[in-house]
C-alpha cells in the first residue's frame, strides 16, 4: 500500500505557511478593539491618551509610572497633596497593597479607582457599614444596555457635564454590561459616601469615600477614559471634570494591578464567602480568543495536535507503560501548600488548613467524628487524648475566632500553631 505520509506533511505545510501569511501578510493597519487599558496603546480601548494628559496635569508635578506593585513604589506620605489613578476592568490588590493605598489616602491624598469591579478586601475597610442591615457590600452591580447618558453632580461646575456613550465593536455599537452602585448603600449616615455622579438619571456610577485625612473616588464606567471617548470634545471635557477632583501635585498612575473584571469578581466572591456574586458564564478561553495572536496560536496548536494523532494511528509495537513504585508525598504536599499560603500572606487560609489537617488526625487516631465541635466531643476527645481540657478548647476557641475573621494576623497564626503543638506532644 502506498504510503500516505508524505501528502500529510506537505498537506500541514501548506496550511501552517497560508495561516502565517493571513494573519501577518496584511499591510493595513488592524485597531485592537478589547478592552486592553494598557497606556501604551492607541487602540480604541486604550489608555495612551489619559496618559499623557495626566503627565501634563500639573505643569510642576511629578508623575510616576507603578511598575511592580502598590506596596513598593507608593508612599505612605508626601511633601504635598498627591494623588493615585487606576484605571482599568478590574483591581487586583492584596494585603499589603490594601495596607499601603489606604495609609497613602489616610495622610491626606486621594485615589482615584474607575473599573467595573472593586476589590472587596479594600472596600471592607473603606466602607466598613451600609447603610441598610439586609444588604452587605459584594461588588458593583450590572445592567445590560447598548447606550447609556452619564451625568456629573458638580458644584464646581455651574454647568454638570453629559456624555453619551456606547460600547463600540469595529464601529458597530454592542451591547454591554455597564456597572453600578446600588443606591442602597447611600444615606444621611456620616460613613455614607458622597453620590457625584450617574448614568440614565438612577444608576450611580461616581462617588467618593472619605478615609482619614483623605479622599477614595470610585468611578465605574472606565469605558469614558479610553483613547475612542478623548478623540470627542464631550468626552475630554466629561474626564476633565471627573479628574478635577485629583490632587495639584504628583500623580502615580497604576498600570501594574489590572486584572481582567470576572478575575476580579470571582476573588470579590470567594474573600466575600458569598454565593450570590454575579459571574459571567462565558468560558475561560475568553481572553485567549479575544487576542488574534493568541487565538492562532491556540487553533495551530489544535490542528498540529490533530495531525499528530493522525500520524500515531498506526503504532509500531505496542507501549510498555513503566510502572513507577507507590510514594507517599503527602508531607510533602502539605509542605508545599502551608508555603504558598505563607508567602501569599493568607494566614486565615493557612490556618484553616492546619485545622483540617487536626480533625483528620483525630479521626484517623482515635475513631471520633468531628462534624460537631461541642461540649461532648472536647470531653471525648479529652478521655482518648488524655490532653489537659484547656488545650483542647483553646484550640476551638482560636479556630471559631479565625473562620469568623475577615483576615489573620501572624501573631494570631503563630499562637495558633504553639496550641497545636502543645496537643500533639501530648497526646497518648
Amino acid at each position: 500500500m502506498k504510503d500516505k505520509r508524505p501528502y500529510y506533511i506537505f498537506g500541514t505545510a501548506a496550511i501552517l505557511l497560508l495561516a502565517f501569511f493571513i494573519f501577518f501578510g496584511s499591510k493595513n493597519k488592524k485597531y485592537n478593539w478589547t478592552e486592553t487599558y494598557r497606556e501604551k496603546t492607541k487602540d480604541p480601548y486604550g489608555t495612551y491618551i489619559i496618559h499623557e494628559l495626566l503627565k501634563n496635569y500639573n505643569p510642576d508635578g511629578r508623575f510616576e509610572d507603578i511598575r511592580e506593585s502598590v506596596r513598593r513604589e507608593l508612599p505612605t506620605s508626601t511633601n504635598e497633596p498627591a494623588s493615585y489613578v487606576f484605571i482599568g476592568e478590574g483591581l487586583y490588590l492584596d494585603t499589603s497593597d490594601v495596607n499601603r493605598l489606604l495609609a497613602f489616602v489616610d495622610n491626606g491624598n486621594t485615589a482615584f479607582i474607575s473599573s467595573k469591579s472593586i476589590p472587596y478586601d479594600l472596600m471592607y475597610y473603606i466602607y466598613p457599614e451600609t447603610c441598610d442591615d439586609n444588604f452587605y457590600w459584594e461588588d458593583y452591580d450590572i445592567v445590560d444596555d447598548t447606550t447609556v447618558t452619564m451625568e456629573l453632580v458638580h458644584p464646581q461646575f455651574e454647568t454638570s457635564q453629559s456624555l453619551d456613550i456606547a460600547y463600540l465593536d469595529r464601529n458597530r455599537v454592542r451591547r454591554y454590561e455597564w456597572a453600578y452602585i446600588d443606591s442602597v448603600f447611600f444615606c444621611e449616615e456620616p460613613f455614607s459616601p458622597a453620590e457625584l455622579g450617574y448614568f440614565d438619571g438612577e444608576y450611580i456610577n461616581f462617588c467618593s469615600f472619605k478615609h482619614g485625612k483623605g479622599t477614595v473616588y470610585l468611578h465605574t464606567t472606565p469605558l469614558a477614559f479610553t483613547n475612542i471617548r478623548l478623540l470627542e470634545k464631550e468626552g475630554k471635557d466629561y474626564a476633565a471634570q471627573v479628574l478635577s477632583h485629583l490632587e495639584k501635585g504628583p500623580i502615580y498612575w497604576d498600570n501594574y494591578s489590572r486584572i481582567d473584571e470576572e478575575v476580579s469578581r470571582r476573588r470579590n466572591q470567594s474573600s466575600s464567602g458569598s454565593g450570590g456574586s454575579r459571574l459571567s458564564t462565558e468560558g475561560p478561553l475568553k481572553y485567549v480568543l479575544s487576542q488574534p495572536p493568541l487565538a492562532w496560536a491556540w487553533y495551530l496548536t489544535l490542528a498540529l495536535t490533530l495531525f499528530y494523532l493522525l500520524f500515531r494511528t498506526k503504532r509500531r509495537q505496542r507501549v510498555i507503560p513503566v510502572l513507577e513504585p507507590n510514594a507517599n508525598t503527602s508531607m510533602e504536599f502539605i509542605s508545599t501548600i502551608g508555603s504558598l499560603y505563607f508567602l501569599r500572606n493568607d494566614h486565615k487560609k493557612l490556618s484553616r488548613q492546619k485545622m483540617k489537617l487536626f480533625l483528620a488526625y483525630i479521626r484517623e487516631r482515635y475513631h471520633l467524628p468531628t462534624n460537631q465541635l461541642n461540649d461532648e466531643f472536647v470531653n471525648r476527645l479529652v478521655a482518648h487524648s488524655e490532653v489537659p481540657k484547656s488545650v483542647i478548647e483553646q484550640i476551638l476557641l482560636y479556630y471559631k475566632n479565625i473562620k469568623n475573621a475577615a483576615s489573620v494576623t501572624e501573631k494570631t497564626l503563630i499562637d495558633f500553631h504553639i496550641e497545636m503543638d502543645k496537643f500533639y506532644k501530648n497526646c497518648k
